[in-house]
């Protein structure tokens, strides 16, 4: 096929027959796994707290390479940057990517608050006929979003397995090397000091905003009392940047 990969934030939910026998997999929109210049940005300033809340992709199936019907099927939520973080580790491969409406939370998050959960993912399945796309009936879901999804549910309903891969994506290709096992380490969560920094940029926008009406306060009081700013109000404000 020579559709163009899709790699923006606003991509199309994919479009597929009604009937099983006529689907097409070109019919799918495709997602490339190198990121851009516009998604490095984007992704830079959501981690800001910029646009944060509507940073997402349209929820929908897509397609990563070129499968086909015996192809594996991933499940993710529809934040951008989990989206762009689960593609750039899939260079080379050929997979079907199944994105549920979390509304632009991530994973652990949505499986929390019920929107990456078993009504979604359901719902997920029939309206991208993911039947008439694939051949199997595998879902591989990540492994923090079990919280919110009951197996045997959308066994049921949807007439498909689950099965949960590793916590980190960038342990998905050893995990689709190993005919879909995982190690132990694949099953550990960490946070060590990496993963809280990531975390830091919002977090410190978020205590700007704070701080600043309580520095200009003190610089308020400063002034009634001493008729000018001095060293004062910085020193005051000190105790609170620690």
């Amino acid at each position: 096929s020579n559709r163009p990969e899709v790699s923006r934030a606003t991509l199309s939910v994919a479009r597929t027959p009604a009937e099983p026998e006529h689907a097409r997999p070109d019919s799918v929109p495709q997602l490339g796994t190198r990121l851009g210049w516009r998604d490095r940005v984007g992704g830079w300033g959501a981690r800001w707290g910029f646009n944060r809340m509507v940073y997402t992709v349209e929820p929908g199936l897509y397609r990563i390479g070129q499968p086909d019907r015996q192809s594996p099927v991933l499940v993710t939520a529809n934040y951008k940057l989990t989206v762009d973080k689960l593609r750039a580790e899939l260079g080379g491969r050929n997979l079907w990517l199944l994105v549920l409406d979390t509304r632009g939370v991530n994973v652990w998050c949505a499986a929390g608050k019920g929107t990456f959960g078993t009504a979604e993912l359901t719902r997920r399945i029939e309206a991208t006929n993911l039947h008439g796309v694939v051949d199997h009936r595998r879902l591989i879901l990540p492994q923090l979003g079990a919280t919110g999804v009951a197996a045997h549910e959308v066994k049921r309903v949807s007439g498909v397995e689950v099965r949960y891969g590793p916590i980190l994506a960038k342990d998905l290709p050893a995990y689709l090397a190993n005919r879909l096992r995982t190690t132990p380490a694949m099953r550990r969560v960490r946070f060590g000091w990496k993963e809280r920094l990531v975390l830091a940029p919002v977090e410190l926008r978020g205590a700007a905003k704070p701080a600043l009406v309580i520095f200009l306060t003190m610089v308020a009081l400063d002034v009634i009392r001493h008729g000018r700013p001095t060293l004062g109000a910085l020193s005051g404000f000190a105790p609170y940047l620690a």
